[in-house]
């Protein structure tokens, strides 16, 4: 296999580790050598020639190269087999729509989540269930790094030089969860976007947090009030903008009592956007004039500029009843990719 990457020579693993450092080419967490035959075996599990460029990674310009990919999926302790779901990761974050030069150095703590549906959950064991946003699934883990040492080092999105954010956020790390298809009452994510439920699919999202909503209520009215409620916050990104898309991640046991109380993901949508409204009162002179500008006033104020802004997903596991809020990067759209390579 033809290879172009200059190859280091180091004495033992803990000089790598502090080469790498040194250099900023980790994440600040130990990574694996990428050694020449494990590369080799990254790039086979891609059924793509080495030197295929896939992107050009803002705003360094960097050239995502599957080699490139292949060396940082190393890097993160992916398998082969997770190659696929990269190379789709890194042509959805690509996508106009899902503006990353902007959110490569923001000063919002928004970085990309990785939501995969599809056969490839199972292929690939990706936790959907209990524990879903981490810790303990490797594919969970691998991937979501992977993509996060391709923006670092081929977007040059280094924090504090170019990466802007005032804080940061652990889903900076690694940020990535299937959705649990399985125990959803409603189509799943990537149906709804326009692919088949048979697709295995990737889909890219900005969130900058997480949010706990917990609500055991056996009333649905109260369930829906606390979710509408909340997404409320003044000073988000979405209350700025009115551009984002605010994203929820329902727990099976709230999605199954609000299907069984009739809704659909299109009407709880509708339901979430009529209630989650703030007083103008409560917002600074400076966000009326911007989000003004951008989408007109009313009042009170909606989170989102349109019902079908909201994403919904289903995942994580019965115990408990929790679901989580997640506010997004005002200036971004979700991209749904379908995952292509061996066995898809």
């Amino acid at each position: 296999m033809q290879l172009t990457s200059t190859t280091l020579n180091v004495a033992d693993t803990a000089e790598l580790q502090e080469y790498f450092y040194s250099h900023r080419w980790t994440d600040g967490l130990p990574i694996i050598a990428p050694t020449r035959e494990r590369v080799e075996r990254m790039v086979a599990g891609s059924g793509l020639p080495p030197s295929e460029l896939i992107a050009l990674i803002p705003p360094g310009v960097g050239a995502a190269t599957v080699e490139k990919i292949a060396i940082n999926a190393v890097m993160a302790g992916c398998l082969p087999e997770y190659m696929p779901v990269i190379i789709a990761a890194v042509r959805a974050v690509m996508e106009p729509p899902f503006n990353l030069n902007a959110i490569q150095a923001t000063t919002n703590p928004a970085g990309p989540l990785l939501i995969l549906n599809g056969p490839v959950r199972k292929r690939l064991d990706v936790n959907c269930g209990a524990g879903c946003l981490g810790p303990g699934w490797r594919a969970n883990a691998t991937i979501g790094r992977a993509i996060r040492l391709v923006l670092l080092n081929l977007g040059g999105a280094t924090p504090g030089d170019v990466d802007k954010a005032t804080h940061g956020m652990p889903g900076k790390y690694s940020f990535c969860f299937g959705e649990n298809e399985e125990e959803s009452p409603w189509e799943p994510l990537h149906a709804g976007r326009g692919f088949q439920p048979g697709d295995s699919t990737v889909t890219v999202v900005a969130p900058g947090s997480t949010t706990n909503i917990t609500e055991s209520s056996p009333s649905v009215d109260d369930v829906v009030k606390s979710l509408a409620y909340s997404i409320l916050a003044t000073g988000s990104n979405h209350m700025r903008q009115g551009l984002g898309e605010p994203m929820l991640l329902l727990c099976p046991p709230h999605a199954a009592m609000l299907a069984r109380a009739g809704y659909t993901k299109d009407t709880l949508k509708q339901k979430l956007h009529e209630l989650a409204r703030v007083p103008l009162a409560w917002l600074s002179e400076n966000c009326k004039t911007h989000r003004g500008e951008i989408t007109g006033l009313e009042d009170p104020m909606p989170m989102a500029a349109s019902w079908d802004r909201y994403i919904l997903v289903v995942a994580g596991g019965p115990g408990g009843l929790h679901s989580v809020f997640l506010p997004t990067f005002g200036d971004t759209l979700a991209v749904t990719k379908k995952i292509e390579g061996p066995g898809y």
